[in-house]
This record gives structure tokens, C-alpha cells and sequence, in this order.
């Protein structure tokens, strides 16, 4: 395994922006996002945060503890307690874990822990926020796999859970777990499969929800790293957010006008804005029946679905029942904040785009933005993309950021078109197109009833037109298959339908070639923490 950090300009240009540091865009954070702010946040926020330490360790501990022991967490757990400061990230509840991101993700916390650790010469602790509170089955309940030429799509059965979200909806065992057999039939066998798929099987089994499959696979990835980790749906934690849904309902309007202001000028400042901000909107969800519900203010009442609240009813029910109360994208990062002393959050360019438009809603709760710091970005290379981009002296930074493979596909498809035969055949089809403008004028002059006859029978001529060129066109590609097929292989792995691959592809079929110890070999590389993409050739 082998480690390259280029730098590879991101797509998204506010995300290059905040990497680069750009004044423009820094005054939307507190801090810029440089290990060098840890020490700042920690002593102007994070050494005075007033956690119950202790509850919240018996809350994480509790929800851990289902999944299995792991020492290192229970060692994290403890240093937690004695006062540590954490380094956030979280995802949604994704099959599998959902995209590479993910585990992208859950890398980056353990490794700036450590970093942070360091550099404020104390432990840091990296948590893992799981966002079970989230409705949008349809976006978790799939899986990408590699076919011969393309990229699959493959979508597990979650129609039935309408809206309920990810924590509350069940695994319908039999329909979800045919689908993951023919998933793990679609890749093919290794040394490592049986016992992977086993494992697998094994988790899911003794899951009950998505979230629980979720945090069990997490946990079985990186049960040796010290990541904690916390479902945001958990019952315990929801009651101990109590007082701070509290605060968030009482001051939701100043909250609400204060992201809507700051929409406003991102969108002045040229940048594209994300949330979509809405005036009237609480930035809260409400658990109605089985459903998540938008909760909206309407002057000094709050709306929810046909349900109709006072702000002193509104907080009764959320004495009575706290676990009906849940955050937006909005709100989370506030509660986060409130609940837990945040070092810093990790987040990807989306969530990088919405943090940008939260600096004055933390002010607006007397809060401090943390230090909000860019996952790493990674590439897997596999051994046999590995060879091939050497084969054709082809750098990994070239073909990912520049995507090289399709270049140099699209050129040698060029250079071997049969210009003289293509252009026969345009010149057949304007000679035809334009000799049936004259049958249609004479049939026309005998009856425009004939019209359409003439029209349908040019199309089939047409169409047999477009048959050779296809045909033609087949024929090129397939002498020269051999060196398209090896550019497709690198474009699919490293760059699937031009997406990163960590966006596209789960974690599965790279821990089916090289093993389920792959992410403890990951987590021993040299990273360092910085804007360099880290291109890992396996």
C-alpha cells in the first residue's frame, strides 16, 4: 500500500475557495480550517463547555455497547469523561455504510484527533454522529456496483417506509436481504468473500433498523481505532437535548431570519447557496404518527402538518415527549455544539457549502462556530488500475483530476474514425433528404393523404442509415477494443460516470478483494491533514 498526496482542485469553488483560504469566504467561519485553530477554539470555547461529561458517557457507552466490546472506544469513552474535547463528523444511516465518503469520513476524525492531539498536548477524542433522525430513506437504501461497461445503480425495497426515518424504520429482512445476496453475487469471489459476506449477514441479522446495521458495520470497521460514535435519534440523548430544543423553539424566528440574512449575502458574494432558506420555518422536525413532519412558525404559532401549536403547548410536548423532537441541517449543528464540546467538525464540500450560511445563527445562540475542517479526500487504486495506468505512463493525479483515461480515449477514437466512410454516408443521407422533398412535393400534388406514407418511409430509410454508422462505428471500437476497454477500467474505478469514486462506490467490493483488515492498513498511512488529495494505491 502507497501513499500520494497531490493537490486536485475541487469542482466546487466555494470548496476551493475555503481551502485556499480566500478572505472572501473566510468571514463566513470563525476559524480557517488549519490545525493551527484547534489551539484557539480549545481555549477561547471547548475547555469551558459545560457537558455532563459523565451522562454523556453512560448515553454513548449504552448505545455502543449493543454492538460489541471494544476496548479502545471504552478507553476513548474514559478519556471523554476526564474532560477530552472532540472531533466531529457524521453521516447519514447508507447500507453498507453508504458511499466510501463515509468511511473517508470516519478516517478523517481519527487522524486530525491525533493531530489535534498533538498539537494541543492533551487526548482528543473523534465521534462519529449518526444522522438516524433522517426521513430520506430512498437517498441511504442503495448501492453502485461495477458492471462490465458501466455503472449500475442498484435500489433496495424502501417504498413502505414513507417518511419514517432511518432510526425508526424497520429492515424488512426477507425483501432487503435478497436484494444485498444478489448484490453480493454481482461481485466476484476472493479469498476474503465467504467470510466477509458472512460477517455481513451476521450484522444485519442482528439489526432491527437502518441506523442499527448502520452503526454496526461502523463499529466492526473501526471497533480497534478508539471512534465513538451516537445515533442522533437515541432516546437518552433526546432527552438530555431537551433543554436545548428548548432554547432552539424560543428563538427560532432570530434564527430563521438570521440564516435567511446570511443566504442573502453568500448569493451577493457570488457563491450558490444551499438551504434554501425559508423566514417562517422553525428549522425543526416533529414526529406526527409514523412520520417526520416540517415544523413552521405562523406569527407566535407554530404549524406542523394540520396540528396547530402555542409556543407554551409546543414546549410541554416536548417535556412529555422529547423523542418526538429532531433537527434540520440547520439545527443539528447547533445542537451538536450545545451538547458536545466540538473541537471541530469534518464535513464534505456539500455540508462545507451550508455551514457557510450558519456563523450568525451560533451567534444568535450565544455559540462559537468550531473549526471546521474538510474531510480528506481519497482515491482507492486498485492493483490492476495500478497497472494499467502504468502500462500507459498515465499519473494517478492525471486521470483523477483531469481524467486522463477519457482524453485518451476520445483521441484514440478520433484518430481511428473512418472519415471517407462517415462522410459517404452523410452525403447519402443529404442526398436522400433532399430527393424526398421531391417525392413529397409530387405525391402532395396527388394527395396530401400520401403524406405521411412518404414521411414514414424516408424514417426506415433514415434509420437504416443510422444502423450502418452504429455498425461502423462498432467496428472501429472493436479493433481497437483492447486499449479502450483498459481506458474504461481506469475511468470506472477512479472516476464512475465522472463522479469521485468516493461518491459513488461502497466500501464492499474493496473490502471483498483486499480484506476486512484494509481499513486498519488505511488508518496506519502517513496522512497529512491538509488540502492534498490522497491517492492510496493498494
Amino acid at each position: 500500500m502507497e501513499l500520494f498526496e497531490p493537490f486536485i482542485a475541487p469542482a466546487s469553488g466555494l470548496m476551493n475557495d475555503y481551502i485556499m483560504h480566500d478572505r472572501k469566504l473566510l468571514k463566513y467561519f470563525e476559524y480557517k480550517p488549519e490545525i493551527s485553530s484547534l489551539k484557539n477554539r480549545y481555549e477561547r470555547t471547548v475547555s469551558r463547555h459545560p457537558a455532563d461529561r459523565p451522562r454523556l458517557a453512560r448515553i454513548i457507552g449504552s448505545y455502543m455497547e449493543r454492538f460489541g466490546d471494544s476496548p479502545a472506544a471504552r478507553e476513548a469513552l474514559e478519556h471523554f469523561s476526564e474532560g477530552a474535547p472532540l472531533v466531529v463528523t457524521g453521516q447519514q444511516a447508507g447500507l453498507f455504510t453508504g458511499p466510501l465518503y463515509t468511511v473517508h469520513k470516519a478516517i478523517s476524525a481519527i487522524v486530525l484527533a491525533d493531530k489535534a492531539s498533538a498539537e494541543l498536548d492533551r487526548i482528543v477524542v473523534p465521534l462519529f454522529w449518526v444522522a438516524g433522525e433522517d426521513h430520506d430513506i430512498a437517498e441511504i437504501a442503495h448501492v453502485y456496483r461495477q458492471t462490465d461497461r458501466r455503472v449500475d445503480k442498484m435500489n433496495f425495497p424502501h417504498m413502505e417506509y414513507g417518511k419514517r426515518s432511518a432510526s425508526a424504520a424497520r429492515l424488512n429482512k426477507q425483501k432487503i436481504g435478497s436484494h444485498m445476496e444478489a448484490y453480493f453475487k454481482s461481485l466476484p469471489e476472493t479469498e476474503h468473500s465467504k467470510e466477509l459476506f458472512e460477517t455481513i449477514r451476521q450484522l444485519f441479522d442482528r439489526a432491527n433498523t437502518f441506523t442499527d446495521f448502520f452503526s454496526a458495520f461502523l463499529h466492526w470497521l473501526f471497533k480497534d481505532s478508539g471512534l465513538l460514535f451516537i445515533d442522533a435519534a437515541d432516546p437518552a440523548l433526546r432527552a438530555y437535548e431537551a433543554e436545548f430544543f428548548a432554547v432552539l423553539i424560543d428563538r427560532s424566528a432570530e434564527i430563521a431570519e438570521a440564516v435567511c440574512s446570511t443566504e442573502q449575502t453568500l448569493r451577493q458574494d457570488g457563491y450558490p447557496t444551499s438551504l434554501d432558506a425559508n423566514p417562517e420555518s422553525a428549522n425543526l422536525f416533529l414526529a406526527v404518527g409514523s412520520e417526520r413532519m416540517l415544523l413552521e412558525r405562523d406569527g407566535d404559532r407554530f404549524v406542523c402538518g394540520n396540528k396547530i401549536y402555542t409556543k407554551e403547548e409546543l414546549l410541554q410536548l416536548l417535556a412529555d415527549n422529547p423523542e418526538l423532537f429532531s433537527n434540520n441541517v440547520v439545527t443539528r449543528p447547533l445542537m451538536q455544539d450545545m451538547v458536545f464540546p466540538v473541537l471541530s467538525y469534518i464535513g464534505g464540500p456539500g455540508e462545507i457549502a451550508y455551514w457557510a450560511e450558519l456563523k450568525s445563527a451560533f451567534e444568535v445562540m450565544g455559540l462559537e462556530m468550531p473549526v471546521v475542517m474538510p474531510r480528506l479526500n481519497m482515491t482507492l487504486v486498485s492493483r490492476r488500475v495500478g497497472f494499467l495506468l502504468e502500462k500507459h505512463s498515465m499519473e494517478p493525479a492525471a486521470a483523477i483530476g483531469h481524467n486522463e483515461a477519457g482524453n485518451r480515449r476520445e483521441e484514440l477514437l478520433e484518430a481511428a474514425r473512418e472519415t471517407e466512410a462517415e462522410q459517404l454516408l452523410a452525403s447519402l443521407e443529404q442526398e436522400l433528404t433532399s430527393r424526398y422533398e421531391d417525392v413529397r412535393e409530387k405525391f402532395s400534388s396527388v394527395s396530401k393523404g400520401l403524406l405521411p406514407a412518404v414521411d414514414k418511409n424516408l424514417s426506415i430509410h433514415l434509420d437504416q442509415l443510422t444502423y450502418l454508422k452504429r455498425k461502423l462505428q462498432e467496428e472501429v471500437e472493436l479493433q481497437h477494443d483492447v486499449q479502450l476497454s483498459q481506458f474504461r477500467t481506469i475511468e470506472q474505478e477512479l472516476l464512475p460516470d465522472g463522479n469521485p469514486q468516493e461518491r459513488i462506490y461502497s466500501p464492499v467490493p474493496y473490502l471483498n478483494q483486499y480484506g476486512p483488515d484494509l481499513i486498519g492498513d488505511m488508518l496506519k498511512m502517513p496522512f497529512n491533514y491538509d488540502r492534498n488529495h490522497k491517492i492510496i494505491c493498494l
